[in-house]
């Protein structure tokens, strides 16, 4: 099912919500004001709105925003804070990328990027900036949910002793490459998952790194030159990611 449904569509002025909102599946239930912040920027209403409401019924504190330069502004001259940010990639101000790319990436909470027309430039870029979480739209409110608390739960797992993966994404998440590399060849062989040898690739291409890129990209399965295929490349690096 696709949030653009003009059914979900709170009623106007709905978009920014306060320290305690109610549930839209449970009217008579109020969200603590501890619950996750989550800002959620797209210039199309219907799918902003469909988001807003879709994070609401889980539990996060959603808010909407409309305009790029404007989530910006709210993000570093007004300095809000947000536990994640989900993020549209074709907008008419400044699209994803360059919304993201004036956020420090030491500072700024996890980003989820969406489009519905990336291709693998696009993917590759996004990476370069720090972003490793996608979402093909159109959106799907239990997929929007659950990558959500993923990157909510990711910084958590760091914690525990063998979350490699989780913490060198944490390191990629701020461009600290050599630091992943660090983590990434500390992870027991026997204890690696199935994306570890894709991350170790990409990793090494996001530090202009080809050689070892290359090599480790052949042991993936995964195809050299993968930032010049087109749109399908988008949700199956997500997918390996997870």
């Amino acid at each position: 099912m696709s949030l653009v449904n003009p059914l979900l569509s709170p009623p106007a002025g709905a978009e920014s919500a306060p320290a305690t909102t109610p549930s839209s599946s449970n009217p008579g239930f109020s969200l603590p004001a501890d619950a996750p912040r989550v800002l959620v920027v797209d210039d199309e209403t219907s799918v902003r709105l469909g988001c807003v409401m879709a994070l609401r019924s889980d539990g996060f504190l959603a808010t909407g925003e409309g305009s790029s330069r404007a989530a910006l502004e709210r993000l570093t001259t007004r300095g809000e804070r947000y536990d994640v940010l989900v993020i549209d990639y074709a907008m008419p101000e400044l699209n994803g990328l360059e919304l993201i790319a004036g956020l420090d990436p030491a500072r700024r909470p996890p980003i989820l990027l969406a489009s519905a027309h990336a291709d693998g430039a696009v993917a590759c870029a996004a990476l370069k900036l720090g972003v490793w979480d996608f979402q093909a739209k159109p959106l799907v409110p239990d997929e929007l949910r659950r990558r959500v608390r993923r990157l909510l739960t990711r910084a958590h797992d760091s914690t525990a002793p063998n979350a490699w993966l989780a913490r060198a994404l944490g390191h990629c998440q701020r461009c600290a490459w050599s630091d992943a590399l660090k983590e990434l060849q500390a992870w027991p062989a026997q204890e690696q998952v199935e994306p570890a040898t894709l991350v170790i690739g990409l990793v090494h291409q996001m530090a202009d790194d080809a050689v070892n890129s290359d090599a480790a990209f052949k042991r993936a399965r995964w195809q050299r030159g993968w930032e010049k295929a087109g749109g399908e490349i988008w949700p199956e690096l997500a997918r390996r990611l997870g």
